[in-house]
């Protein structure tokens, strides 16, 4: 046995039971038993090192075998795949910085940017290739052009050639119907003599048709050498063809070119041209000694003043009227509206 150091207090190294001293009994256990209860001590205060013991592939222990020597043992990953791995600390911790190569990303780049300007470039190549194919097929390829022997005049009459609205019309004759211009063709052929109106219908792909209101002349104006010369309301001289006069009012000049200039004759082109087709066929004479003196003779015996030609409508809606209901006129054959508010009666 031997001593503590310790007052009163005797501990044996090996197995019994002894007195302390203070009058307690202490049991002795043996070397080997306190081996394993210094072990079991030491895996409670250490359990990582405990842990890793049991990991590792080969244990270092001391000469007593009271503990582990860590430096000894084998690890199986290196610091730098420590460092790197998941369950030090989680990514991020302690992260390696990345090498960046400069140039060679510059190259990257450069050439990045170069296809990107390629394809754009490509791009509108492309887009401007299907423009200009697209125009050239609808404006100048055959696909939509206009042919001659397509195109078809309708509406006209003896005063009113066909042959002069065709060959308005068949100035487009080549062109592509897109570029034909309907409005502007409407209005050379209404400036024709005996048109009052155009309509141009187009037929895709090849085709067209215009239709023309077309007027009998207003008058025949007929020179003292008997020539006739057929006329509208606007005083144009219509279709030079032998065609009947008949139940068209006549007015007698001394010259057709003169007396279209003349402004009587003016205004009676415009009152004929006012005029019913009922009351036009009626009429048998028609005199114009001044622009406010226009006179017609009716095959029923009726003699109509009309003066000028304002307020034609007003003097027209008299006229009809009083025709509708002779009775009223009490035998008198004479009408005279040029004051058309103050018509009178003799």
């Amino acid at each position: 046995m031997r001593g503590t150091g310790m007052t009163g207090r005797t501990i044996s190294s090996r197995g019994g039971s002894h007195d302390d001293g203070m009058g307690r009994s202490v049991s002795s256990v043996p070397s080997s038993a306190s081996s394993v209860v210094s072990s079991d001590m030491a895996e409670k205060r250490s359990p990582r090192v405990a842990q890793s013991s049991t990991k590792s592939a080969a244990v270092a222990s001391s000469s007593s075998e009271d503990f582990v020597d860590v430096r000894r043992m084998k690890s199986r990953k290196s610091v730098a795949e420590r460092l790197d791995g998941e369950d030090f600390g989680g990514p991020g911790l302690f992260a390696r910085p990345k090498v960046v190569n400069f140039p060679e990303r510059l190259a990257e780049r450069r050439r990045a940017l170069r296809r990107r300007h390629m394809v754009r470039a490509a791009i509108v190549v492309l887009v401007v290739a299907v423009v200009s194919l697209i125009t050239w097929s609808l404006l100048f390829s055959p696909l939509l052009r206009l042919h001659d022997d397509r195109i078809e005049v309708t509406g006209t009459n003896t005063w009113v050639s066909k042959t002069k609205v065709a060959d308005i019309a068949g100035r487009q004759a080549g062109r592509s119907l897109l570029l034909v211009d309907a409005k502007t063709m409407e209005g050379d052929i209404s400036e024709l003599p005996g048109v009052t109106s155009a309509t141009v219908t187009k037929h895709f792909p090849h085709g067209m048709t215009v239709d023309v209101q077309a007027e009998i002349p207003a008058a025949i104006l007929r020179a003292s050498d008997t020539s006739l010369t057929a006329v509208d309301r606007e005083g144009r001289v219509l279709n030079a063809v032998e065609a009947s006069v008949k139940g068209i009012p006549v007015i007698e000049v001394s010259d057709a070119r003169r007396g279209l200039d003349d402004k009587a004759v003016q205004q009676a082109l415009k009152i004929l041209g006012s005029l019913d087709e009922s009351v036009r066929r009626k009429i048998t004479k028609v005199e114009a000694k001044t622009q406010d003196s226009v006179t017609t003779k009716l095959s029923d015996g009726y003699v109509i003043i009309w003066g000028n030609s304002s307020d034609i409508a007003l003097k027209k809606a008299v006229v009809d009227k009083l025709l509708e209901n002779p009775k009223q006129l009490d035998g008198a054959k004479t009408i005279n509206v040029a004051a058309p508010d103050k018509a009178t009666v003799k």
